[in-house]
């Protein structure tokens, strides 16, 4: 009688687990499904046989001595473009969710972001689909046209909040739907958003057309996306003269006949939107010394697919609408993926002719989070901070409505071309600030000459040094990362692999 009774009770047991795991399957896959070729994550069990062993060695040969001079121009100053240091973030409804957004008070929202923007319908705030074969996606794209929203309404209230708060909205960055929206449609979407009060200025003109997954039954080809782009832009731009649309340029060689025909004149758009992720996996075995070399040298990599898709398309300026530099999947991001984002972040501002916007992917899911989030990638509370966000609130904090100054570098190399440290000069409110990225796994001698002559002024030195290539710890959400090096006067020195923060007195 006690095995049978123990046999009903697994049997229970089973039945409500499945229960569950049933539940669970529809929001699994839609906060696992965001982008074109998803990454599956590996097998553990490929994994146990193998010793990963986190290496702590540098991929670059150095020289014993290391050495940066800034020059700065103090009579030159641009204003910096705030929208670079946009991200993507999702999650607007609940009373959760839109505390977060207020706490983090993004720069600009990207909506929709991703593949979604291509399905979406603006109409009805909903999502649309056809019998377009879109592969890996239809299964999502199902569950997403019966039961999702966009929240626009709940973004707008947070847009009215931001603007009554801090004397201006979000930089929006729009992405309208090529797939189901002609120039009459797109005309009257704008409108309702400018109803809403909203910004109305940039626009992309669909999310990554160059895979056929992401395409509908109305635009099948490069050529029924260049008549449909090309239509709407001009709708746009007589309606709102103001507006700049972008279309979606891929990076790969293999996409190059594709960027061509949607080129055309280049004529009909105003900027380059570009995907673009950096960096590779240091813990892949055998692999530490490459994926070390990709990702401390982010800046060549980036600039290297922009130089060419702008050969192609034009001096257009190129909104980096997702953009991140990539390590491993673990909850503790690897420090040299930090590294080489502050870098893209230093290099982005010192060529601000080329880079007008910026939305790093993505803030609170996959890929990328900037807080560590749960495995179906949502963040945990009590929220902690990733490496990332200890990087981006140096910028934030320096950056912001900020002057560049201009100023150029002159630095001991650490691949025969690129320079071991980049450092850039700002102005706020009334204080020059010096933010540096050491890429060099020794210490820098850092000299300063303003206006001419070698500075002897006294200085406040903050730094978020790191101390290996490796792991970086997740910390308190509210808790500052940066050491105090050095105050006083005298000579600077930049920790190795550091982000610096030198204020001037």
């Amino acid at each position: 009688m006690k095995a049978i009774l123990s046999i009903f009770l697994c049997f229970m047991l089973l039945s409500i687990n499945m229960s569950c795991v049933k539940s669970l399957a529809e929001d699994e896959v839609l906060e696992e499904i965001i982008e074109e070729e998803n990454e599956e994550e590996e097998e553990e069990e490929e994994l146990e046989d193998q010793l990963i062993v986190s290496p702590e060695i540098y991929p670059f040969d150095l020289p014993t001595r290391i050495e940066a001079t800034l020059t700065v121009e103090t009579s030159q100053k641009e204003k910096f473009k705030n929208p670079l240091l946009g991200y993507n973030i999702e999650g607007f409804n609940t009373q959760t969710e839109k505390d977060f957004i207020r706490k983090f008070n993004p720069v600009s929202i990207r909506f929709p972001s991703g593949l979604w923007s291509n399905f979406y319908e603006w109409q009805t705030d909903g999502y649309q689909n056809d019998s377009w074969d879109n592969k890996s996606h239809e299964g999502a794209l199902d569950i997403y046209a019966e039961k999702i929203k966009g929240h626009i309404n709940q973004i707008a209230s947070l847009n009215t909040e931001k603007k009554e708060q801090y004397g201006r909205g979000f930089h929006m960055m729009w992405t309208y739907s090529m797939n189901f929206d002609d120039a009459e449609s797109c005309l009257a979407r704008a409108e309702k958003d400018a109803a809403l009060g909203f910004e109305i200025k940039d626009i992309e003109l669909g999310n990554e057309h160059f895979w056929k997954s992401q395409r509908s039954n109305q635009v099948p080809t490069e050529y029924d996306y260049l008549t449909r782009a090309s239509s709407v832009a001009d709708a746009l731009h007589q309606r709102f003269p103001e507006v700049r649309v972008s279309i979606p340029i891929s990076w790969r060689r293999s996409h190059e006949a594709y960027n061509k025909v949607i080129i055309d004149d280049k004529k009909y758009f105003d900027a380059i939107s570009l995907h673009k992720y950096m960096g590779s996996d240091p813990d892949v075995p055998g692999e530490s010394n490459s994926a070390y070399s990709a990702l401390l040298t982010s800046r060549e990599v980036l600039a290297e697919d922009v130089n060419w898709i702008r050969s192609h398309a034009g001096d257009k300026p190129i909104w980096l609408t997702e953009w991140g530099v990539s390590a491993n999947s673990e909850i503790e991001v690897n420090s040299a993926a930090c590294l080489g984002m502050a870098d893209v972040y230093l290099f982005m501002a010192e060529n601000q002719d080329i880079y007008d916007r910026a939305n790093w992917f993505i803030f609170n899911k996959a890929l990328n989070p900037m807080v560590v989030v749960d495995e179906r990638r949502k963040p945990i509370y009590p929220l902690q901070k990733r490496g990332y966000l200890s990087v981006y609130e140096i910028f934030q904090e320096n950056f912001m409505d900020a002057d560049v100054v201009a100023s150029q570098i002159e630095s001991t190399k650490i691949d025969g071309t690129m320079n071991a440290v980049n450092a850039s000069v700002v102005e706020k409110e009334g204080k020059k600030v010096v933010v540096a990225v050491n890429l060099a796994n020794k210490p820098a001698k850092f000299n300063l000459k303003m206006g001419g002559s070698d500075y002897e002024g006294s200085f406040t030195h903050h730094a978020l040094v790191f101390d290996s290539l490796g792991a970086v710890p997740n910390i308190d959400i509210d808790a500052d990362p940066k050491r105090l090096i050095k105050e006083g006067d005298g000579s600077i020195s930049l920790p190795p692999l550091s982000v610096n923060q030198i204020i001037l007195q």
